[in-house]
Parts: C-alpha cells; structure tokens; sequence
C-alpha cells in the first residue's frame, strides 16, 4: 500500500470505526436530565423511531466525509479555504503524500456507502 493510501485509510478508520461508534454509542444511551451537548443530542433523539435515528446517524456520516475532504483537499492544494493561499507539504515516514489525499478519501467514502 502506498504511503497517501495508508495515511488516508487510517484516518478513514479513525474517523468511521471509532469516532463515528462512539458517537451513536454515546448518542443511544437512554434519556436523562443532563445539559451537555451530548445529552441534548441524545435527549432530542430519543423522541424519534430506530428508523428515523438511523438516518440521522447516516448523516453524520457524510458531515464527517465531507469535513475531512475540506481538510484533506486544503493540505492537497485542491482546496482553498478562505485566508489559506499558501502550500502545504505534508509527509509520512520522510516520504511526501499530499496531492491526491481528498480523491484517495472521498474514494474509499464511496466504496463504503457513506453518499448513500
């Protein structure tokens, strides 16, 4: 596996087999009074059908993909998020891999069903 290809399957793997579990994990837990953002999420959740969490969840998936697209199409220099216009350099073990890590992600997300 290249290098751009095992730096974007572990943060694909950090990101949807870990955060995102323990998102819905958190996120399922039974009502309760609490007033952090994670109870709120919960508590407003909890007034709809396994179904309609489901969906909610599937979107999540597609805020994360779509967040670490901007993040990885900006160290690429594909994106240009406002007040960034200079180049990243970004390496892995000395060995330069930026330049195709949104493409390499946004691949893997497809190939996983994260659009749908």
């Amino acid at each position: 596996m290249r290098s751009d290809q095992k730096f974007v399957t572990a943060i694909f793997n950090e990101l949807f087999d870990k955060n995102l579990q323990q998102y819905v994990e958190s996120l399922s837990k039974p009502f309760n009074n609490d007033s952090d953002p994670y109870a709120k999420a919960r508590n407003a959740l909890a007034a709809l059908s396994d179904e309609a969490k489901a969906d909610v969840f599937a979107f999540f998936k597609v805020i994360i993909a779509d967040s670490a697209s901007v993040i990885l199409g900006a160290l690429d220099g594909v994106h240009f998020p406002d007040d960034i216009d200079g180049e990243f350099v970004v390496a892995y073990d000395g060995e330069e891999v930026q330049g195709d890590l949104m493409d390499i992600f946004i691949e893997k997300a497809q190939e996983n069903s994260v659009y749908g």
